[in-house]
């Protein structure tokens, strides 16, 4: 029960937190960003950076208290907290981004079509300053394309250098959107840790990490749960495709950092693609329903999409040679047919006609006709011979009673 008081009191003091804050961006109605733009970055460090950091650890402190504690109230409210905490450093990521954006692109304007993450854009900034060349600056990890197309377009830039105290306060605001960063991948990974109480068979289907996610980016578990099978496309961010194939691929946003879907060849990650959605819809639903706290229906799932995929993956049957029937020489019986409609319309089909018959037959001391006459030519047999008579196939009539 102290720890359950303590975490009230907690949520107590963020709801102020908050309110102090939105009274702040009221009260500068003439500012683009939350920070008020008579403050310099070291006093916004001091009174919002802090903010944030002072209630991360104080999150960071209660979740592991709560490790032990299997309060599905007390689960939730920490959930609900975490996302809200999460969201406020989202927003104020962005707006440190567009802070240094603004101040760095008179010295860089080309740099934000190029890179259109904040944290490499601010990680890029950092290390780029009021260089102009790129070629000399070590430690830029970008994809070699990337690389590239910055080195060019910082050599083709107009812009002009920054003023030393432009550039201070744009290297500050980097800064800041780090350390950001870091504090937002310390509340996932405690997320990561509470995964196994708060969604047991959504983290045995899609991992913790994905889990944790996929539960902050919708805003709960109860929005997961109510979600549609579009679920593949949380977390897919477009990225810049500068110096890269246009070729369309199956996004499936933080999906794509499974284990299962990272595992599977590249042909069936379609196939995988769209059933991997709705199973982690369906983990969601039973999660938020205690349908299986103990998480077995997830592992069974998972265990059926990795025989499905095992199953995809199978060669095809090998084509088996039959070898030919023995040649048994028994002409004193005969071949058993079918004694049906079909095989007497095709005895009839190819069988020899009394016409062929008569052809085939000569009057012994009776000289036969042919085609070119005097007994040249193929000659016809007994056909036509005076005394022979050929029946003929009569068409049917349609007798009208």
């Amino acid at each position: 029960m102290a720890i359950l008081e303590d975490y009230d009191a907690y949520l107590e003091d963020l709801n102020e937190l908050d309110d102090d804050e939105q009274q702040q961006q009221n009260s500068n109605n003439n500012c683009v960003y939350i920070v008020d733009e008579s403050l310099t970055l070291s006093n916004f460090h001091v009174k919002k950076f802090k903010d944030i950091t002072s209630k991360v650890e104080n999150l960071f402190s209660l979740g592991l208290e709560l490790t032990v504690d299997n309060d599905p109230d007390a689960q939730y409210r920490f959930t609900v907290a975490s996302n809200n905490l999460l969201l406020e450093i989202d927003s104020q990521i962005f707006n440190l981004y567009n802070l240094s954006r603004d101040k760095y692109c008179k010295k860089f304007p080309e740099l934000e079509s190029v890179i259109q993450d904040p944290i490499e854009y601010a990680r890029v900034v950092k290390k780029i300053g009021n260089e102009t060349d790129i070629s000399v600056i070590d430690g830029l990890d970008l994809a070699p394309a990337i690389l590239m197309v910055v080195s060019i377009t910082a050599s083709t830039t107009s812009g002009k250098p920054l003023s030393e105290q432009d550039l201070a306060d744009t290297i500050h605001a980097c800064d800041y959107v780090l350390a950001l960063d870091s504090s937002k991948k310390r509340v996932l990974d405690l997320l990561e840790a509470r995964m196994g109480y708060i969604a047991p068979n959504l983290s045995a289907i899609v991992g913790v990490t994905v889990a944790a996610k996929l539960i902050v980016a919708v805003g709960g578990l109860s929005s997961l749960a109510y979600t549609p099978c579009n679920v593949k496309l949380v977390g897919a961010v477009k990225n810049a495709n500068i110096g890269f194939s246009n070729v369309k691929t199956c996004l499936l946003g933080y999906l794509e950092e499974t284990d299962i879907y990272r595992s599977t060849r590249p042909s069936l990650k379609r196939c995988i693609g769209g059933v991997l959605p709705n199973k982690a819809v369906l983990a969601a639903r039973m999660d938020l329903t205690k349908g299986d706290p103990t998480g077995k229906w997830g592992r069974d799932t998972l265990d059926t999409i990795r025989e499905t995929i095992e199953k995809l993956q199978e060669p095809p049957p090998a084509r088996l040679a039959k070898p030919l029937p023995v040649l048994v020489l028994d002409y004193s019986s005969k071949k058993k047919k079918r004694g049906g409609q079909r095989q007497r319309n095709s005895k009839k089909r190819y069988g020899i006609t009394e016409t062929r018959k008569l052809v085939n037959r000569v009057q012994f001391g009776v000289p036969e006709e042919s085609y070119l006459g005097a007994r040249y030519g193929k000659g016809y047999g007994i056909l036509g011979q005076a005394g022979l008579k050929v029946q003929r196939k009569l068409p049917a009539r349609n007798w009208v009673c």
